[in-house]
C-alpha cells in the first residue's frame, strides 16, 4: 500500500516523476515524499513543484470563519495545526481522528489530498490508512447485513454548501471505491440510514481486524504524503501536545498525475 521516494534537494522534480509514474499501479495507495528542512518553507516548496504532482484545486476551509457551512475559503492550501483555541475542529485537535474520506460531501472532489509537514513533534499524530478492500472484507467477515447495507444503498453526506450521495462502499469496481466521513453525514438522513451509520463508524472504531490492517505513518518537518481519497479510509492517532502549532500540516486538495492545459 506505501510507496516511498525522497527528494533530491539538486534535482525535486526527479521525486515527483517517480510520484506521478507509480500513482498508475492499482496497488500503491498512498504515496510518502521524505523531504528535509532545508528544502525552506514547505507549503512553498511544494506550490513550486505543483506541475509535477498534479493540479490542486481550491478547496480549502477555516474553522475560524463561522459554522461549518461557511467556511469555505477559496484558497488552495488550510491548516492542520494544533491550536486548542479552535474549539470543534479535528484539524486544530489534539484527539485521534476517525476513519473517513476528506471528498465524502463534495462533488467531483479530486483524486486525492496531498498534505506537508512543517512540524509533528511529541508522541503520536501519525496519520493512518486501510485499503479499501480491507475495509470491505472485514465488515463482510464481521457484520455480513450491515455490508450489504452498506453496498447496495447510497448514504448522504453535506457540509458547505455540497451535498454527495454515494454507496458507502461501491463494490462494482475493480477496487472498491470508498466514501465516508461521519462527522459530514447529513442532517437529512433517514431512520435507517442514520441507524447503519452509526453501526459503521462503531464497527470502524472497535474492530481488532481494521485495527490490525490500518498503517500509521508519522510525517518528519519537510515531508509531505498523498493519498488516494477513495481506496482507501485515512485517520489520525492522537497526539500530546505543549504548544501550539506543535503538529502543523498544510493541506490541499490535488488531481496527482493530472496537468491543467496551458
Amino acid at each position: 500500500m506505501l510507496w516511498t521516494t525522497t527528494i533530491d534537494p539538486e534535482n525535486p522534480d526527479a521525486a515527483f516523476n517517480q510520484l506521478t509514474e507509480a500513482w498508475e499501479v492499482d496497488e500503491n495507495r498512498v504515496f510518502l515524499i521524505k523531504g528535509s528542512k532545508g528544502l525552506g518553507p514547505i507549503r512553498d516548496f511544494y506550490s513550486t513543484w505543483f506541475h509535477c504532482i498534479g493540479t490542486p484545486v481550491a478547496l480549502a476551509e477555516d474553522a475560524t470563519l463561522g459554522d461549518r457551512e461557511n467556511q469555505r475559503t477559496g484558497e488552495i492550501w488550510m491548516e492542520v495545526r494544533y491550536d486548542p483555541a479552535i474549539p470543534d475542529a479535528y484539524r486544530h485537535s489534539a484527539n485521534a481522528q476517525p476513519l473517513h474520506t476528506d471528498g465524502s460531501y463534495i462533488p467531483d472532489f479530486p483524486n486525492a489530498t496531498l498534505m506537508a509537514c512543517v512540524a509533528n513533534a511529541g508522541e503520536g499524530g501519525d496519520t493512518t490508512f486501510i485499503k479499501s478492500e480491507d475495509v470491505a472484507a472485514c465488515l463482510a467477515e464481521e457484520r455480513p447485513e450491515l455490508f450489504d447495507r452498506l453496498t447496495s444503498r447510497t448514504i448522504l453526506h453535506a457540509r458547505s454548501g455540497d451535498r454527495r450521495e454515494e454507496k458507502v462502499i461501491d463494490c462494482d469496481h475493480p477496487i472498491p471505491l470508498v466514501n465516508w466521513n461521519y462527522y459530514c453525514l447529513s442532517k437529512d438522513l433517514s431512520v435507517e440510514d442514520r441507524a447503519a451509520s452509526e453501526a459503521f463508524f462503531e464497527f470502524l472504531a472497535s474492530s481488532p481486524t481494521i485495527a490490525a490492517k490500518t498503517l500509521p505513518v508519522k510525517l518528519a518537518p519537510g515531508d509531505a504524503i498523498t493519498w488516494k481519497d477513495r481506496q482507501v479510509l485515512h485517520g489520525r492517532n492522537g497526539f500530546v501536545a505543549s504548544s501550539v502549532s506543535e503538529r502543523f500540516l498544510w493541506k490541499c486538495a490535488i488531481n496527482v498525475g493530472q496537468f491543467a492545459s496551458a
